[in-house]
């Protein structure tokens, strides 16, 4: 029987031991903290409340544990017609149904050209997508090219123009312009960055697909990948931080911070890929070059989070619809000013905001009568006056609060039982990656499609016996397990064309795009 190491027991490592083991092999995964997860993250408090310190919308990954049979092991979603809401300091609103024409029906306040430029955006999103569904691995920026036009859309220019004109060319109304523009940036990108062309698509082209929220708390969606894994005869090694790989003779080793050592046929890293090349005594030449190719706060972004036990239902104040997950800006094009400035080190003079509410979907999530809010932001990932430390973390979470309740006109502090502040630091001690970045590498164009690592390879690398998966791999970050499950199908292919016991083999890239739909699970993936 084949053994498989898996270093790394986030969801991607977590989806790829499921694959493997039901595909017969032999599969230990190792995770440096004492519980797996990395960025899925719940937390109990002895108040009764229960915070969602990382994701909270699940798009992708619905499929993929509808794959693997994870409600075996307890795991239920509940859903929601609005998916999303976006709110301006100016008190007007925007609502973004899961039905594209309950959408631009509720949009009747603007322009029937801007209505249309939505549609627009839509059909094009959707139609992009779907002409990159008929690759059958990442693809190459001249293989997007060699796709032809959509319309008067070129898919190649789509993918090299910034959101900011993408979405302009279409829609003139500075509300709706900046709702589509903060959306896409989810993937940690300024959306006046050219290459992120496709970013200003994913919540136009979003519609259809519905977003899920586990009862009980994300760390619910872990539980059942564990189940599962160990179901099969896998296991999960905690507190097991490797720190190193070699090939020995005829078998891998893997070595753990505990001094133990491990025999492996094949080891899968989902860590990034400098990290993943920092564990071997002696890099292959394609690690070395992807390592050295790879960039990580190379725009000094990180999120800033607050999780919040309130004494009271959570709302986002004048907006309501505490369901959604709410898009707030001071005014129009606060986003794209705050990148700026945090591209010199200095926190937004108008944060950008992210809020959701893990109660309102799921009352177990807060005693009765009270709420949970989730509120997050975009922050310099080195300040320009210095490190972060954890006073000036708390200094700017009061900051964030007070920015909010101007957005919102809300009187939220009142209501606040307990906060937990997660800055960059924080995240960088969750997960190791460098700032906590969610998306291990940065998700500009040069480290996109089969850039994705540099190594060239996809998902292989040039030691047989090594395979990546993960965030830093295609296609990118988010809660989708898109990476963990290819990564899976390409190890079964090369074993001799296995397959599992409990689905069946789909086109890896029909997978992958799909997952470019549900984006906006890229919160924390």
């Amino acid at each position: 029987m084949t053994r498989v190491a898996v270093i790394g027991g986030g969801h991607n490592g977590l989806v790829c031991a499921c694959y493997l083991v039901n595909a017969g092999l032999e599969v230990t995964v190792f995770e440096a903290n004492s519980e797996p997860g990395g960025c899925i993250w719940t937390e109990q408090l002895p108040s009764g409340h229960r915070l969602e310190r990382g994701a909270i919308d699940h798009g992708m990954i619905l499929g993929v544990a509808d794959e693997l049979g994870l409600d075996r092991f307890g795991i239920e979603y509940v859903f929601r017609d609005l998916s999303v809401g976006a709110g301006y300091g100016d008190g007007n609103r925007l609502l973004f149904h899961r039905d594209l024409d309950d959408t631009l029906a509720g949009l009747t306040n603007l322009r029937e050209q801007d209505r249309s430029g939505y549609g627009r955006l839509a059909q094009v999103g959707s139609a992009l997508l779907g002409m990159l569904d008929s690759f059958t691995s990442p693809p190459s920026l001249g293989q997007i090219a060699e796709l032809g036009t959509i319309g008067d859309f070129d898919p190649l220019h789509t993918l090299l123009t910034s959101a900011e004109k993408l979405v302009s060319a279409e829609i003139s109304d500075p509300h709706l312009s900046s709702a589509l523009t903060m959306y896409g940036s989810f993937s940690q990108l300024p959306p006046w960055l050219p290459g992120t062309g496709l970013f200003g698509l994913l919540l136009p082209a979003g519609h259809g697909h519905g977003a899920g929220r586990p009862v009980g708390g994300s760390a619910r969606l872990i539980k059942a990948l564990v189940g599962c894994l160990e179901s099969g005869g896998g296991r999960i090694l905690t507190d097991q931080a490797v720190t190193s790989v070699e090939w020995k003779g005829k078998e891998g080793r893997v070595t753990t911070s505990s001094g133990d050592e491990y025999a492996a046929d094949v080891v899968v890293s989902a860590l990034d890929v400098v990290r993943t090349a920092d564990l071997l005594p002696d890099r292959p030449s394609d690690l070395d070059r992807a390592a050295r190719l790879s960039a990580s706060g190379a725009l000094n972004i990180a999120e800033f989070k607050l999780d919040l036990a309130l004494s009271s239902p959570a709302v986002p104040g004048r907006f309501g619809h505490p369901e959604a997950l709410w898009l707030l800006q001071q005014q129009p094009g606060s986003i794209s000013k705050g990148f700026a400035e945090i591209a010199a080190g200095r926190c937004p003079s108008e944060p950008a905001m992210l809020w959701a509410s893990p109660s309102a979907l799921d009352p177990s999530a807060a005693p009765n009568g009270e709420g949970v809010a989730w509120l997050s932001t975009f922050v310099p990932a080195r300040l320009e006056g210095g490190e972060w430390s954890e006073a000036g973390a708390s200094d700017y979470a009061e900051e964030l609060i007070e920015q909010y309740e101007q957005v919102t006109g809300s009187k939220m502090r009142d209501q606040i039982v307990s906060m937990k502040v997660s800055g960059p630091l924080t995240w960088e001690r969750r997960t190791g990656a460098r700032f906590g970045n969610p998306n291990h590498i940065d998700m500009t164009i040069d480290q996109m499609f089969a850039l994705r690592p540099a190594t060239g390879r996809g998902y292989r690398t040039e030691v047989p016996w090594l395979y990546l998966t993960g965030a830093g791999t295609f296609p990118g970050g988010g809660l989708s397990g898109v990476a963990g499950k290819n990564t899976a199908l390409t190890l079964l292919q090369d074993l001799g064309g296995g397959r599992t016991r409990r689905f069946r083999p789909a086109e890896t890239l029909s997978s992958l795009w799909k997952g470019w739909r549900l984006y906006r699970s890229l919160t924390r993936p």
